[in-house]
């Protein structure tokens, strides 16, 4: 898919969603925006990428989940958080970005993210 159709479809999911009425439907599509927004960033609107490929860096990752960078490097190397040491950084799959930004509008007793395999 072409850089600039998947930012179209973006801009249109997160129109859809601010038609809704449940505010955690809006917040978790704007998270997931946001993050398809932070991989995309800065490359070319006729560049081909698979949407379920995209990976980040320690640093997208944390503006993403709006952590620290070392934070996101201790869920790392807790085992928390997935991903794959690349030239000195790690990098992390959108898809496995997902489970932390969707803890967020769990109800409050069912907020623990296990471990990832």
């Amino acid at each position: 898919m072409k850089v600039g159709d998947l930012r179209e479809h973006l801009a249109a999911a997160m129109a859809s969603a601010m038609r809704r009425r449940e505010p955690e439907a809006v917040a978790l599509t704007a998270d997931r925006t946001k993050a398809m927004a932070v991989a995309l960033a800065g490359r070319d609107p006729s560049d081909e990428v698979d949407p379920e490929s995209l990976a980040v860096g320690t640093r997208e990752a944390a503006i993403i989940l709006g952590f620290h960078p070392e934070h996101v490097r201790r869920l790392i190397r807790s085992g928390r958080l997935r991903a794959a040491l690349v030239g000195g950084d790690y990098r992390v799959q959108l898809s496995d970005l997902w489970p932390l930004l969707e803890v967020r509008y769990r109800s409050p007793g069912k907020r623990r993210l296990t471990r990832q395999r």
